[in-house]
């Protein structure tokens, strides 16, 4: 096994490099090596290591740089990870991973890095972008940014997008994260519906996870629906996320429950027919969790014996999550429907004011201050 090797399966692995080092001892001393003959040490490890990245980044580099795209969008996000490679293993950090999508060899996108930065700021992710941009030679081809909705990347002085735009020299397309925008929308209905939790938890979805298993799934609510044009709109649902869940390519676990979940709700069975996942830890700010939560804890509202103002509220927040929110979440990555969804989904909101005016009114001044206008 050559070095390249022994260095891939250990960054891979997260190894730090004393693991590595201890690990190269005991496997020469079984062979019957004798390890006076090796110069083994931490450091010796860690300078292979670095070497042998630089080589790699250098080898990636150059191949694509034998054929670049002609337009690319620029992806870039943050993330705190245990940092394996600096000089104190073990700790966390603040990276940024950053990537470009739209090169025909890379149809899944090309990392080009994922530095640590020092903070958070617009600042500190627009001048880490750029620095990649000019190593693999894309400032000139960059059209688009892909971004999610936080104050750092969205600022309109600081922010990271706008940053980059000023030293790219050229407007570019802005493609916030729709699903970000999207869960603004739906924590302003359950705070409009149930209150601000003030909790990291979520106290009526830990009460549920606590009595989970004392629950019979067999016989789940789903919700009744009598006027016209939302029975029209729950065929449409039904068909879009039956459509979504036989593809080829699935979506990712939690999608598919919550689209799995949503076909329970309107009465439809899913392709691979009812399966109950347990409930998972939630924090107040995972929207998608709070989704899950909602829709079984109205399937089972009679179990859990809630009262009827709490079902009534429970049946006016699925109302909402099936019929419209759902579909408008699992299109959400096309950004080329971006702009006839979100007019669609706004006409949806303000014709069904007439069926819940407290829901579509929050909804609708939510989705202003999301776009701007």
């Amino acid at each position: 096994m050559e070095c390249v090797d022994i260095c891939s399966t250990a960054d891979r692995l997260g190894l730090t490099d004393n693991q590595v080092t201890a690990l190269v001892s005991v496997t020469l001393k079984a062979g019957g090596a004798d390890l006076d003959k090796f110069v083994i040490s931490t450091s010796t490890t860690r300078r292979n290591r670095m070497l042998t990245r630089y080589h790699i980044s250098q080898e990636y580099m150059a191949a694509f740089s034998e054929d670049p795209p002609k337009y690319a969008a620029l992806h870039w996000d943050g993330k705190m990870l245990r940092d394996v490679l600096g000089n104190d293993p073990g700790t966390t950090s603040e990276t940024l991973a950053v990537l470009v999508s739209g090169p025909p060899a890379y149809p899944e996108g090309k990392l080009l890095g994922v530095p640590v930065i020092d903070s958070s700021t617009g600042t500190a992710q627009a001048e880490a972008s750029m620095d990649l941009l000019e190593a693999w030679g894309l400032t000139g081809v960059i059209t688009a940014l892909v971004f999610d909705t936080t104050a750092s990347n969205s600022g309109v002085h600081r922010g990271a997008a706008k940053l980059l735009e000023q030293q790219l020299e050229r407007k570019v397309f802005y493609l916030a994260c729709r699903q970000h925008i999207l869960e603004v929308l739906v924590g302003a209905v359950w705070e409009n519906l149930f209150g601000k939790v003030k909790s990291p938890e979520n106290p009526w979805f830990k009460h549920f996870k606590d009595v989970w298993t004392d629950l019979t799934t067999d016989n789940p609510t789903t919700l009744s629906i009598r006027q016209k044009w939302l029975n029209k709109k729950k065929k449409e649902c039904k068909e879009i996320l039956q459509e979504i869940l036989r593809s080829e390519k699935p979506p990712r676990a939690d999608y598919r429950e919550m689209a799995e979940l949503t076909l329970i709700v309107l009465g439809d069975t899913p392709p691979r027919g009812i399966h109950w996942s347990r409930p998972w830890s939630h924090s107040s700010g995972q929207v998608d969790g709070q989704n899950l939560y909602s829709m079984k804890m109205f399937m089972f509202a009679e179990q859990l014996e809630y009262d009827e103002e709490t079902v009534v509220k429970l049946e006016r927040l699925n109302l909402f999550l099936g019929l419209f929110y759902t579909p408008m979440w699992m299109s959400s990555t096309l950004a080329a429907d971006a702009p006839a969804n979100d007019l669609q989904f706004m006409k949806d909101m303000m014709k069904f004011k007439r069926t819940d005016p407290e829901i579509a009114q929050a909804v609708l001044q939510n989705l202003k201050t999301t776009s701007g206008t």
